[in-house]
């Protein structure tokens, strides 16, 4: 890795990535995956999550950049109160959090200085922290274990856990230190049934109490969750799957529509859903979500299309008929009340998962370009007609003067400017780009990621391979594709080593991953592309490794898995006659009792056991919420009765061990 030096600096997003200790070529991407901006708009924190290091660069250029390693691999960041000090977590599976200060005495941009890293479970993905008295309480998301962990900020203890859902990625600690906000990435609820989504949970912090929210039907994807100015409201990114219709069509959102959801904190309720798309065309893949500094605009990062939303928090307090907090209410002029309710617009990026913003400029960090975007929003009140702004701009727009962002090692941020945008009537946006290292040359496998999350290979960008796979794995719901006939959904599968082992879907409908892959792209995202970019996304995903499963202990099996492995391969239960090998199937088609009463076939891929900890629910209906209710209540592996002869500590083992996988 390059030699890292230190000043004010970045943070993380929502994605696991693994990245082994040692040196890193100069080529490597930096995989920016989270920026904050502080209070004062004038420095910029961004996570290099390739590298594993926090950056810390001027704004207006004016500055060098400055580096500091971190000994684990990154995921997200967040201010802490007073906005000397950052914290950063990550790490998997030792997961960690770490404070670094950034600001000196007297708020003075700092040298970044790691002082602190604790322990913070398995698989940290987000971190809030709120002022009690004199302690500093630190809140961190521990996504795989699905806790919320309450950790000492001065010596790192454990002081409590908070149920935090299926896989919770985005935390937010309200003004008053009353309550904090938890968003699952997932839905909790089994597939085949009417209302499933992911849940918002309200945690009272006093008292320890526990509240979780559904929300609409079909919510999943849940990746960032930011509140409202006056702390009243917990608004929340997601995609929402029409999961119940048949995937005909993409058209007009009709299998996947892309939204924020607004929850009302102190009541426990949801209020509203709204529509980040247009009527033809998609806002997919909705990321991170940011206040501005002036309360004015939220800003969201459109991942799949490389865009960023803005969203006028004045008209969206109007729409929930809610009263606006009274310092907006203040400041707002009377023309605020006209802006689009959304306005979208472009840089020409890849990847823009993270987002900041501070009055009236946004910045957003492009995973796959290693670069910043910057947007200045000017407004002509004279001009405003309040109707929404989504011109449709070209992807790569063009760079005022010509070329592209120039880059030096060392040197400050060089921005260039870029074309202005004019996606409202009365609004403009003037962008601007810099790079923080060179364009990255891609592998094979990295141009296959950036096409898996690439919407815009879709018709109309309403969705991107990591719709219904996140992580490539899957998204809890069952969807009724046209490849095997129609009204018969099926659970969503992991895509986890699906070139290893063939056939491919849960029927064995197509022959090898392979044709799935090019499959998925003309039948669900309704498109075509070139053979060599489906050859690319093959190499994606045939690079996937299994994450270690949280039930491990110290890496390895505890004793109650022990025993369970040795129940699993003997003939008292028969797992490993068909879960067997190294990816723990026999590649054949079986008889399966779990099948949908309306389900035509009667034989079924067996699927891996691997990650199987993190794949419910489960069985081709995704009926069953547990590997017990499968095993015990489902029947599966159990015509004969064998299971039904374990003991219940013996049921335990052989339980422990598969989540262990």
């Amino acid at each position: 890795m390059r030699a890292v030096r230190l000043s004010a600096f970045f943070a993380a997003l929502l994605i696991c990535l693994w990245s082994l200790p040692g040196a890193a070529r100069a080529d490597d991407p930096l995989s920016l995956c989270d920026i904050q901006v502080d209070r004062a708009g004038k420095t910029l924190y961004l996570l290099e999550s390739g590298p594993r290091r926090l950056a810390a660069a001027d704004a207006g250029g004016n500055a060098p950049i400055l580096r500091v390693d971190l000994p684990f691999t990154l995921v997200r960041m967040r201010f802490l109160p007073g906005e000397e000090r950052l914290a950063v977590v990550g790490g998997l599976p030792e997961g960690k959090v770490a404070l670094v200060r950034v600001k000196d005495e007297r708020g003075a941009d700092a040298a970044p200085t790691v002082e602190k890293v604790f322990d913070a479970g398995h698989s940290p993905s987000d971190v809030a922290a709120c002022q009690n008295g004199d302690r500093l309480l630190l809140y961190v998301a521990d996504r795989f274990a699905g806790l919320i962990r309450e950790i000492d900020g001065k010596t790192g203890e454990i002081l409590r856990t908070f149920d935090g859902g299926r896989e919770p990625v985005a935390l937010r600690v309200t003004p008053d230190g009353r309550y904090l906000a938890v968003g699952s990435l997932l839905p909790e609820d089994p597939a085949d049934v009417a209302q499933t989504s992911s849940r918002v949970r309200i945690v009272e912090l006093a008292s320890g109490e526990t509240t979780p929210v559904s929300l609409e039907n079909g919510i999943s994807n849940l990746c960032d969750l930011e509140l409202s100015p006056d702390g009243r409201l917990a608004i929340v990114t997601a995609t929402r799957g029409n999961y119940r219709t048949i995937t005909s069509q993409v058209e007009g959102g009709w299998i996947v529509d892309n939204v924020i959801v607004v929850v009302d904190i102190e009541r426990k309720k949801p209020i509203e859903t709204f529509a980040l798309d247009n009527q033809y065309r998609g806002a997919p893949n909705p990321w991170e979500i940011r206040l501005g500094s002036d309360g004015a605009f939220l800003a969201v990062g459109i991942a799949g299309s490389g865009e960023v939303e803005l969203i006028s928090v004045p008209r969206l307090y109007e729409m929930i008929n809610y009263r606006l907090p009274e310092e907006i209410r203040r400041t707002a002029s009377p023309a605020e009340h006209l802006l689009p309710f959304k306005t979208r617009f472009t840089f020409g990026l890849a990847g823009t998962r993270s987002v900041a913003m501070h009055g009236g400029t946004v910045w957003t960090a492009s995973y796959f370009d290693d670069a910043v975007g910057r947007a200045e929003i000017r407004i002509d009140p004279q001009r405003l007609d309040g109707e929404d702004g989504d011109r449709g701009y070209p992807r790569k727009p063009k760079a005022v003067g010509g070329g592209d962002a120039p880059f030096a090692p060392g040197s400050p941020l060089r921005w260039i400017e870029l074309e202005s945008l004019a996606p409202a009537e009365g609004v403009t946006v003037e962008r601007a780009l810099a790079r923080l290292a060179p364009a990255p040359e891609e592998t094979a496998a990295r141009r296959g990621e950036r096409l898996f999350c690439d919407a815009l290979i879709c018709r109309e960008h309403w969705q991107s391979c990591i719709t219904c796979h996140p992580d490539a794995r899957a998204d809890a719901l069952s969807w009724d594709l046209m490849n095997d006939g129609t009204n018969n959904p099926k659970n969503t599968k992991s895509l986890l080593f699906s070139h290893e082992t063939p056939p491919s879907m849960i029927t064995g409908v197509r022959p090898d991953a392979e044709t799935a892959v090019r499959a998925g792209v003309v039948h669900i995202l309704f498109s075509h592309i070139p053979e060599e970019d489906y050859c690319a996304m093959d190499e994606y995903l045939k690079s996937l490794r299994p994450l270690p499963s949280p039930r491990l202990t110290g890496g390895g099996l505890s004793a109650s898995a022990r025993r369970g492995k040795r129940l699993f391969e003997s003939s008292r239960t028969g797992c490993a006659d068909c879960h067997n090998g190294e990816y723990f199937t026999d590649m054949m088609m079986h008889v399966s009792a779990s099948q949908d009463p309306f389900e035509p076939r009667r034989e079924f891929d067996t699927p891996t056991l691997r990650e199987v900890w993190r794949t419910a629910p489960y069985l081709s209906t995704g009926h069953w919420l547990t590997l017990r209710q499968t095993l015990k209540d489902g029947g599966h592996g159990n015509s004969d009765g064998r299971l039904d002869r374990l003991t219940d500590e013996e049921f335990d083992d052989l339980i422990e061990y598969a989540l262990s996988l």
